[in-house]
């Protein structure tokens, strides 16, 4: 009986380390696109862009590609500039911006990377702002 849980328990580790795995995003970051990757986005930014794998995006770029972005305070905004490919990676260039710098920001962007209305992959990215006297 005890050698059954052992094997039980197991088996259903491994199913979950492996389903774990399965569901994992590959790697984003966010880049100057000169091949220097950053751990998030900088408001007052419009040299930084987001590097997304063309295989999540169907390997192509989309002519209508648009990004839409939740989990920011409000008056704070990530905009999509262009788009451009480096190797096996888009590059959403982006300018980070907010309607006052009097608080910090420092929160988990959800970015839904959309063709249409089709969402083709979603990224999460922190946003950093420091707070100063406007």
């Amino acid at each position: 009986m005890k050698k059954m849980l052992l094997t039980v328990a197991a088996a259903l580790s491994l199913a979950a380390t492996a389903t774990a795995f399965a569901a994992s995003p590959a790697n984003v970051y966010a880049t100057d696109g000169d091949g220097n990757q950053f751990d998030g986005l900088y408001t007052e930014s419009s040299w930084m862009a987001i590097e997304v794998p063309l295989a999540d995006l169907g390997d192509r770029v989309p002519s209508d590609l648009s990004i839409a972005v939740s989990g920011l305070p409000a008056g704070t905004y990530v905009t999509l500039d262009s788009v451009s490919t480096q190797g096996s990676y888009a590059l959403l260039h982006v300018s980070v911006t907010r309607d006052s710098t009097a608080s910090n920001v420092n929160s988990l962007a959800q970015i839904a990377v959309n063709s249409g209305s089709t969402t083709l992959t979603t990224v999460q990215l922190p946003v950093y702002g420091a707070a100063y006297g406007e």
